[in-house]
Formats: structure tokens, C-alpha cells, sequence
């Protein structure tokens, strides 16, 4: 059984993680890219191998990739429409 105080303890800072996270790759974009370009060229078929695991990734899960797509998409189609609702409303 899972530990739920982890479980916890990470819900309750995933924002502050995502906030993290996002500025780690926007301030090691440049360095993170050319840890990339060195490896595919020390060794071409690691980009190949990657990619034919991303494939069998997404075709694996594919159904709850969708799923998560358009869960996101229906929340931001709600917050655009209520959005917009505010405005027309704010018009009248």
C-alpha cells in the first residue's frame, strides 16, 4: 500500500514543483540540448532506440494519453467560456 503522507506531501507542493521544474529546464535549456547533441553523436543508435521506445510508449498508452489530453482541453475550453462570459457580461 502507498504511503499517503507521501502522497500527500507531493500534492500539496505540486505547483511549487511544476514552478520548479519549469525554471530548471528555462535555465538549462542550452546545456540540456547539448548533452543531447553529444550523445547522438558519441552514439547514433541511442536516438533511434529513443524513439522506438517513445513509440511503443504511446502506443501502450495511448488511451490514457487521449484521456488526459482532453480532460485539460475540456478545463481550459471551461476557462476560456467563462472567460468570455465575464466579458459579455461586463459589456452589457
Amino acid at each position: 500500500m502507498p504511503d499517503s503522507s507521501k502522497k500527500d506531501y507531493y500534492q500539496k507542493n505540486r505547483e511549487a514543483r511544476i514552478a520548479y521544474q519549469k525554471q530548471y529546464y528555462k535555465d538549462n535549456k542550452e546545456a540540456i540540448k547539448r548533452r543531447k547533441e553529444l550523445r547522438l553523436a558519441d552514439d547514433p543508435e541511442w536516438g533511434e532506440e529513443r524513439r522506438a521506445y517513445n513509440k511503443s510508449y504511446y502506443k501502450k498508452n495511448r488511451e490514457h494519453i487521449k484521456r488526459t489530453r482532453l480532460k485539460r482541453a475540456a478545463v481550459l475550453w471551461a476557462q476560456v467560456e467563462k472567460e468570455e462570459k465575464k466579458l459579455r457580461d461586463t459589456t452589457k
